[in-house]
């Protein structure tokens, strides 16, 4: 586990985790770029409410892109499907002619 220090809204943390440090930076960075965005552009206006909206916010996109995950892998496993069916029907024994 290692510690990594981040800045949301200019405010320094230090945090322990077992994801790589610039995967905890780069999440720290996105946050701290939502929260000013619902502040306003302005860091030192950031309060909770502002905090909470950043969170739908950020959960919003969370479900819309599962949501896309999932027609996808849908998709993905239809194709899968049909390229199976197609592969069987090509090595599937063929009917026996008569015999004349």
């Amino acid at each position: 586990m290692e510690v990594v220090e981040i800045q949301i809204v200019g405010r320094r943390y230090t945090l322990r985790s077992e994801r790589p440090p610039s995967h905890i930076q780069a999440v720290a960075a996105f946050v701290d770029e939502k929260l000013c965005e619902v502040a306003g552009g302005d860091p030192a206006a950031v309060q909770r409410d502002h905090a909470i909206l950043a969170a739908l916010n950020i959960a919003s996109e969370l479900f819309l892109l599962r949501a896309r995950n999932d027609e996808l892998a849908s998709a993905v496993d239809g194709a899968i499907g049909e390229l199976v069916e197609r592969i069987d029907r090509v090595l599937a024994p063929s009917a026996p002619s008569p015999l004349r």
